[in-house]
């Protein structure tokens, strides 16, 4: 017989995801009265302190909590994949409300969800439409969105809790189009480019002024990438890209990158109140699914270790 009970384990985690009492107890909609005595029981059952009490500070783990963190989020996911195998019918948890921006999850995401909803038939996606940073940023603090993966240059803040991986970034041409491959001749070229006024074109627009091209000499627009990338194929016109789109909708390779930008990151914002064992199906799954090797790109992803709940989380501008 445990001395403690699951609702306790689920309890001392949030406080740990919260970092704080008060918002543990209006996140599990309990009083904090009742979260402070089931710590205490807990503690008393475990007989050791979990926390560090410091008056008006945030929760600090002690070192015998620490431990117990690690271990009570194991002992979780275990049970769960216990409940998962022995019963009959899964339980079907709350609708994961998740955003993945750009051509990722149609090139990338969709692909595999086949595979993902066979091995985690409890867990439903609620994959939201595209908008602009703005407003997904407002939907985040706003507590809208429980999963969101994001892409941005070094320079930029994301609301983000792992890291999942970086891609290559540049000017891309045809093969053998230029002669030195220098910022100047690369910059005198004609490029295709996002339609204009629209966020990807500003995303755009920023990272070619970073590289030194504030001007580009636009000959062609569309907001599809496969266009973007076939009209560059075609040799109407460089292109400011992603390597995993151009892996994506150039397979022949015809296309080499003659301009370095420095890698864009992939990071994953996880929203504390995701279960624990849905939190951690969701990150491996999209860390397999966007770690697809690419020609230019030795460092792809690995599957996410699990660490969520207890990274630092911050929300600012960026792009997606």
């Amino acid at each position: 017989m445990f001395p403690f009970t699951i609702r306790q384990i689920e309890v001392f985690l949030e406080i740990c995801r919260a970092n704080n009492f008060s918002a543990a107890a209006e996140r599990l909609q309990v009083s904090q009265p009742t979260i402070s005595n089931l710590v205490k029981a807990l503690e008393s059952q475990l007989g050791v302190e979990l926390f560090l009490r410091r008056r008006g500070a945030s929760c600090v783990l002690s070192p015998e909590g620490l431990l117990f963190r690690e271990k009570a989020q194991h002992f979780l996911i275990e049970c769960e994949q216990l409940w998962r195998n022995g019963g009959r019918h899964p339980r079907r948890l709350r609708p994961v409300r998740i955003y993945v921006g750009g051509h990722l999850l149609d090139d990338y995401i969709r692909p595999r969800l086949p595979v993902f909803h066979q091995e985690h038939p409890e867990l439903t996606l609620n994959f939201l439409a595209s908008r602009p940073r703005d407003q997904l940023m407002q939907e985040i603090r706003a507590g809208k969105v429980d999963v969101a993966v994001l892409s941005s240059s070094p320079t930029e803040e994301t609301p983000a809790t792992l890291r999942l991986g970086h891609v290559a970034a540049g000017i891309y041409c045809p093969r053998g189009k230029l002669r030195t491959g220098s910022l100047e001749e690369s910059a005198g070229m004609p490029f295709v480019m996002p339609v204009n006024g629209g966020q990807l074109e500003t995303t755009t627009l920023r990272a070619m002024a970073g590289m030194g091209i504030p001007a580009p000499r636009v000959v062609a627009t569309s907001q599809w990438y496969d266009v973007l990338v076939q009209m560059a194929c075609e040799g109407r016109g460089a292109l400011y890209s992603l390597q995993s789109i151009i892996d994506r909708h150039d397979p022949s390779g015809l296309l080499v990158r003659v301009l370095e930008d420095e890698p864009w990151e992939r990071r994953v914002y996880i929203d504390p109140r995701v279960e624990t064992p849905s939190a951690t199906a969701i990150v491996n799954f999209l860390s397999l699914a966007l770690s697809v090797p690419n020609r230019n790109q030795d460092n792809a992803p690995v599957v996410a270790k699990r660490r969520i709940g207890h990274e630092a989380v911050s929300v600012g501008s960026g792009r997606h």
